[in-house]
């Protein structure tokens, strides 16, 4: 699916990003006969194809996948879809609804003169009317000053580079960060038979099924996934961290104290490299009780819901409860050092997240944290709009269970708009 920009010709909306975001808002305005034009830099669900390694599976189940006109239908809705399904997932409803995408366009710069945005690409340049900005939160890897400081010899991957075990150097590994996605990184290794160190970082665990029901359904259920960004204790709580949590082989809960238990050696954040040696923060044991805290109030939030409906549901099974922990003990020592020699580690993986950069925007009004500031993705910036943003009007917002409800109320802000302008031409 690509197509040929022409310079000069003033089209109707501009899309910019093919993922999730991006097709749904299509898939609306499709369906209300609105011209348009998707461009991506890669192909359909690029950054799930360039950004996720081999044995990435969804973390949310199945019957969550709610884009429209394309709903999981399949016979597995508990599962969780490898990557490379997913992508199949996203090329066959795009292909089912025509969505009019052109890939291999990078689009570098978006600027407005009059009431016509002018997007700058490595195609030419195109013109819109109304330019819909779908290219997510999470789009520059993020790496800590140590990165800087690493021994030279030390090979040094970040999560979005990383693919399997095999590019790893012979020796240890170590994993920093533990967030969803270094923890999923660790396994991959653990499970090759690699030797693993991870810098926990104050992360939260979620119980992947508990009291018959995944955490999901759960969420859904309690209106978790429905909040509200104002109903956070302060707006930089949007960019956290999402907590422990897997859909390999049909999903469990994640415990770095399991992790430990396999062999993992588990330490505090990395506060510098000093040389060969590797300085870490006394925090080991206060994160890992962070973990282990969440994970209790997500239960008792749960128990609280079921006395609360009247809901008939199952007690918790000894399955569900095995990530329990006993308390950290107080007397173990603090690892405040280690060499990089003596602990044969031969490469670091940056599971350390990702940032967002909207800099390409002209003029673009952002908050405090320079985050686009939207009402129902719609900028204040006439024309412009946003989908797949991360809590962009709900926490489900950048998730494939709420990224529908936002495309359609942005493809109808679209449609109003054009009606508008016509009446005032006419």
């Amino acid at each position: 699916m690509s197509g040929q920009g022409w310079d000069g010709l003033i089209e109707d909306v501009l899309i910019v990003g093919a993922g999730q975001g991006g097709l749904s808002v299509s898939w609306f305005l499709t369906q209300a006969g609105i011209p348009h034009s998707v461009l991506d830099r890669g192909e359909i669900g690029h950054a799930w194809k360039a950004y996720r390694w081999d044995s990435f599976c969804l973390v949310t189940p199945n019957w969550s996948i709610v884009l429209p006109g394309h709903p999981y239908s399949g016979d597995d809705p508990g599962g969780f879809m490898p990557r490379d399904e997913f992508v199949e997932y996203l090329e066959d409803w795009a292909r089912g609804f025509g969505a009019p995408v052109e890939t291999g366009i990078d689009v570098t710069r978006v600027s407005r003169k009059g009431e016509i945005f002018v997007l700058t690409t490595d195609q030419g340049t195109r013109r819109s009317r109304h330019v819909v900005i779908a290219t997510a939160t999470h789009q520059h890897p993020r790496y800590p000053a140590a990165a800087a400081d690493m021994p030279d010899d030390v090979l040094q991957l970040h999560a979005e580079n990383y693919k399997n075990p095999d590019q790893a150097k012979p020796g240890a590994v170590l994993v920093v960060g533990t967030g969803q996605t270094g923890c999923q990184i660790a396994e991959d290794f653990l499970r090759a038979g690699r030797d693993v160190s991870m810098c926990v970082s104050r992360t939260g665990r979620l119980p992947r099924r508990y009291r018959g029901r995944d955490c999901i359904e759960w969420q859904r259920d309690m209106g978790t996934l429905d909040r509200t960004p104002d109903m956070l204790e302060s707006p930089d709580r949007r960019f956290i961290g999402d907590p422990h949590l897997t859909g390999r082989d049909g999903g469990s809960t994640v415990s770095l104290r399991a992790f430990e238990a396999r062999g993992a050696r588990l330490l505090g954040r990395l506060s510098a490299v000093d040389g060969r040696v590797l300085n870490l923060a006394p925090d080991l044991q206060e994160n890992l009780s962070h973990a282990d805290a969440f994970a209790a109030t997500v239960r008792q939030d749960i128990d609280e819901y079921i006395a609360r409906v009247g809901l008939d549901a199952p007690p918790a099974t000894a399955a569900e409860l095995s990530d329990l922990t006993d308390p950290a003990d107080p007397a173990a020592p603090v690892i405040d050092r280690l060499d990089l020699d003596a602990a044969g580690i031969s490469t670091v993986v940056w599971a350390t997240g990702f940032t967002y950069d909207f800099g390409w925007i002209d003029d673009l009004p952002v908050d405090a944290q320079g985050y686009p500031l939207t009402d129902e993705g719609e900028s204040p910036l006439a024309g412009l709009f946003f989908c797949g943003l991360n809590w962009m009007t709900r926490r489900k917002s950048g998730i494939l269970f709420g990224v529908a409800d936002d495309a359609k109320a942005v493809a109808a802000r679209i449609k109003r708009r054009r009606e508008h302008t016509m009446e005032e031409v006419n």
